[in-house]
């Protein structure tokens, strides 16, 4: 009997011996985790660089970098990761294809993007749609930095002269070859209408537009590979209020800067009042979602095919300044119950 009792309690001294510790199994599961996350870090980043570099679905070359945020919670690691390999893939691509003076620009705007759309995905303390509306201004900023510095041979510059030469010839082409229209619109003046653009709200309009995309796409790819949702509806969006009067001010400063011709104020006047403008943009998009939510899921996407087409028609700014109306109107009348905090 003593000899059975011995023999079991070996066999539990023999087990406690062999059993690891909790502590050690979860740091070995915490190492597990960190190397997953590196490894979809470096596939993401892969992808991305892909996609900037090849000219492979480049304009949404940012997605796979905030998928990868979203997966690891990590915004710097992934930040410093593909900052990282754009510059050495920069480098090596100018030592070995191109020989231009554009190269650290370059550098320095990508690395601007990338940062801005990490905090994009992965920031916390300020709403979403500020957030946006920051980087898009950086980013915006970047922009207007590069086309300025860059040199007359450099690849962005001949990417400009190109495309100015394609508008010119459609706006040539669409006035019946008129002499005074394809004076008017020489691919020099195009180019300098796109530059004066750009520094007059074009340029944040475009890089809100770039963000907001690939964000979008980036959450539909989390749900579809994770099946996870993490944003709120736009039509739980409202304007803060004090953006009322800031473009009310924006739009009397653009008329009096423009009657003056005070230069820098007229550039910063059409910025305030562009931002100011997509902010009322995305609410009236909100009351317009709020509104067909009502309707059956065939009327919504019926009404989704037929807003698609009128985006992509001339009536496209038509609609736009409709929908731009009615989130300024939103402002006095309340169009939407405001159950959530704006």
């Amino acid at each position: 009997m003593l000899k059975e009792e011995e023999d079991v309690s070996l066999e539990e001294k023999d087990g406690d011996q062999n059993k690891l510790p909790q502590s050690c199994l979860d740091e070995a599961s915490g190492e597990i985790y960190r190397g997953n996350n590196y490894l979809i870090i470096a596939v993401c980043v892969f992808l991305s660089m892909i996609f900037m570099k090849t000219g492979l679905l480049s304009f949404l070359f940012m997605v796979p970098l905030g998928y990868a945020v979203l997966v690891s919670g990590s915004l710097w690691i992934t930040f410093f990761a593909a900052a990282a390999a754009n510059l050495v893939i920069s480098l090596v691509l100018h030592l070995r294809v191109v020989n231009n003076g554009s190269l650290w620009m370059d550098i320095f705007y990508f690395t601007i993007i990338l940062l801005m759309f990490t905090w994009i995905i992965g920031g916390k303390n300020i709403r979403t749609a500020y957030r946006l509306i920051l980087a898009s201004a950086a980013g915006a900023i970047a922009f207007n930095v590069l086309i300025m510095n860059n040199r007359n041979d450099s690849s962005f510059n001949l990417i400009l002269s190109e495309t100015a030469e394609l508008l010119a010839s459609i706006f040539a082409s669409s006035s019946g070859n008129n002499a005074a229209v394809q004076q008017a619109f020489s691919p020099e003046r195009v180019l300098e209408l796109i530059k004066s653009v750009s520094l007059r709200g074009g340029a944040v309009f475009s890089m809100l537009f770039i963000f907001f995309l690939n964000r979008q796409i980036t959450l539909a790819a989390m749900w579809l590979i994770k099946r996870q949702r993490n944003e709120r509806s736009l039509i739980q969006y409202f304007a803060p209020p004090a953006a009322i009067w800031a473009i009310s001010g924006a739009f009397a400063a653009v008329l009096l800067s423009s009657m003056f011709r005070i230069t820098m104020l007229e550039i910063l006047a059409w910025n305030v009042l562009t931002v100011c403008a997509i902010l009322f943009l995305a609410q009236g998009a909100g009351i317009v979602m709020h509104l067909s939510a009502r309707f059956t899921p065939t009327v919504r996407i019926f009404a989704g095919v037929l807003v698609m087409a009128i985006m992509l028609s001339p009536l496209c700014a038509f609609a736009a300044a409709a929908v731009l109306i009615l989130g300024i109107a939103e402002t006095w009348l309340p169009i939407r119950v405001k159950k959530v905090e704006s």
